[in-house]
């Protein structure tokens, strides 16, 4: 008798949870153990940008080798932060046709030798540069979190 064992990761386990319907959460769960998807806030999952290319799947940093290397450190850090966005957001993208749904961004303090984290905004009404359209969020505490959590990365989108 051939038999063949199947490994699932827990991230793809938990991808999958979040995806189905009913019976495919109860079917992870009879398979699991329903323990494995307790606690779903994606702010437990993503602390660090290899958890967001885990979770989103994308491949890691490109070389930028045609970008000046002036520029490097920049375009590095908004493709970092373009996947951790992707990854906090779940799924969601900002339907920009909708002027009803918040899409919030970190705002930041930029002083002489100070970058810190301010707080989170939203916007509905008017244009305003103060991120792309891939590094907003769906609620405010993905935004403070993400700003919190991955300051470094903002500040070398912002200052490099």
């Amino acid at each position: 008798m051939n038999t063949t064992e199947l490994k699932v990761s827990k991230v793809n386990a938990l991808k999958a949870w979040r995806d189905t319907d009913k019976n495919g959460k109860l079917l992870l769960e009879n398979l699991y153990g329903a323990k494995v998807f307790q606690n779903q806030d994606v702010r437990d999952r993503i602390k660090t940008f290899e958890d967001a290319l885990a979770e989103t799947g994308r491949p890691n940093v490109p070389d930028f080798s045609n970008v000046p290397e002036n520029m490097k450190d920049y375009f590095v850090a908004q493709y970092k932060m373009s996947v951790i966005a992707e990854a906090l957001n779940e799924g969601w993208t900002p339907d920009w046709d909708n002027a009803n749904e918040k899409k919030w961004w970190p705002w930041f303090i930029m002083e002489k030798a100070v970058f810190r984290f301010f707080n989170s905004r939203y916007c509905c009404s008017y244009a305003d540069a103060g991120s792309g359209s891939r590094l907003c969020f769906r609620t405010e505490e993905l935004s403070t979190y993400c700003a919190e959590q991955f300051l470094p990365i903002w500040r070398d989108i912002q200052l490099r």
